[in-house]
């Protein structure tokens, strides 16, 4: 029996917003649209990757920096802990001169199907999760902000205790001539059949609860339908952020 991934993605752009800051990369193609309703397709290589970077708002042109560490991605064969050094320096040669300052974080996974392994990578607060065939889900990558170092600091407070000031980025990729000196998250899991790896800028973990996509993915049945429902219910609050999502699911046929 041969193994196939189901791929789904989808992007959306924040409210007054005049560019998506956020980029991502399905597989095949670099996606920076200002609105790309869920769409899926097949994998049928037995190793690949993909990938989402989030534009830091109050950088300079922060969709340079995001949509360019996609493209760089796409042009790779392997990812490690030093594809983020490998990515400050390309950015900085790319968009320094020009753009001083662009930033972006990062998540991105390569998925070995033969194996049943993925790498996830990341930097900053752009998440990946494992979703069980059961719908529940686990967050994989460890968030680089300064709420989460908070958390770590004092354990019996919650998100909700501290001011929305504190959620600031606290490692990101900048193109500004430096070497990359701040935090990276690096983890191999294994991801069997059924399973699901999810990748998105904090526009959907921000705008929605972790109960709501829990009962989002138990209530509907395919990934196309699940994102669907996430952009619409994200559209009609008062203020959204850029959303990003791709979703691979190791299948059989």
């Amino acid at each position: 029996m041969e193994n196939f991934c189901e791929i789904t993605f989808c992007q959306q752009i924040g409210s007054n917003k005049r560019h998506n800051q956020d980029a991502l990369f399905n597989g095949e193609a670099v996606f920076q649209y200002k609105l790309k309703t869920a769409e899926k397709r097949l994998e049928n290589r037995p190793h690949f990757i993909v990938g989402v970077a989030d534009g830091i708002s109050n950088s300079n042109r922060p969709e340079k920096a995001s949509k360019l560490a996609m493209q760089l991605l796409s042009q790779m064969e392997s990812i490690s802990r030093q594809t983020i050094y490998d990515l400050q320096s390309s950015l900085s040669a790319e968009l320094a001169e020009d753009y001083f300052g662009s930033a972006t974080t990062f998540v991105a996974a390569e998925i070995d199907q033969t194996a049943h392994k993925a790498k996830i990578l990341s930097v900053g607060y752009s998440r990946a999760y494992l979703i069980d065939t059961q719908g529940n889900w686990l967050q994989i990558t460890q968030d680089h902000s300064i709420l989460s170092e908070l958390l770590v600091d004092f354990p019996d407070k919650k998100e909700e205790d501290f001011a929305t000031i504190y959620g600031g980025v606290s490692s990101c990729l900048v193109a500004d001539y430096s070497e990359f000196q701040d935090k990276i998250f690096y983890l191999e899991i294994e991801i069997q059949q059924g399973e699901s790896l999810l990748l998105c800028s904090d526009g959907l973990t921000d705008g929605l609860s972790a109960e709501v996509r829990e009962k989002i993915w138990k209530q509907y049945d395919n990934n196309k339908s699940r994102l669907t429902v996430c952009r619409k219910l994200i559209a009609k609050q008062g203020f959204y952020d850029d959303l990003s999502v791709v979703i691979c699911t190791i299948i059989a046929t």
